[in-house]
């Protein structure tokens, strides 16, 4: 099933870079940060820590930087940006072609 959705709904390919911004802990952390992306052969850049800090730009710039084609994260993670950075300043400063 992990392949599946990787596939399917991520659109995960082998070496494709993947971002999981979940807890390794919970159920759909070890499944999505660790299996799903090893089972398809891909990259997982893993990130631990708040969304904002040391700003709200931090996702896009890991983007950018990584060539991240998937990003899984929170819906709370989401809010937290959006508080931070209302107008989405940070998110057009990055390239995020790749996403």
């Amino acid at each position: 099933m992990l392949n599946w959705v990787m596939e399917n709904v991520f659109n995960i390919s082998k070496g494709d870079v993947y971002l999981a911004a979940s807890d390794i802990g919970w159920v759909v952390g070890h499944s999505f940060v660790v299996y799903g992306p090893l089972i398809r052969g891909a990259t997982s850049v893993i990130f631990e820590g708040k969304p904002v800090i040391p700003d709200a730009g931090v996702f896009w710039r890991m983007v950018e930087q990584y060539k991240i084609k998937a990003l899984y994260a929170a819906p709370t993670a989401v809010r937290i940006i959006k508080k931070e950075d209302y107008e989405g300043k940070l998110f057009k400063k990055y390239d995020l072609a790749s996403l």
